[in-house]
């Protein structure tokens, strides 16, 4: 099985402190996804409100 082909993306990178992240995790594990997933998540939600 041959890996999924990448979309037209790039990758960001960001720093986060602990507790930041660990807020992150949290709500990631409640809604069922995990952090990169919830993050994207939050920022496309974001652009579409402008």
């Amino acid at each position: 099985m041959s890996p999924k082909p990448k979309a037209y993306t790039e990758r960001v990178s960001t720093f986060l402190s602990a507790q930041q992240l660990d807020a992150l995790k949290q709500e990631a594990e409640q809604k069922g996804t995990n952090v990169s997933a919830l993050i994207r998540m939050i920022i496309l939600e974001h652009l579409a409100e402008k």
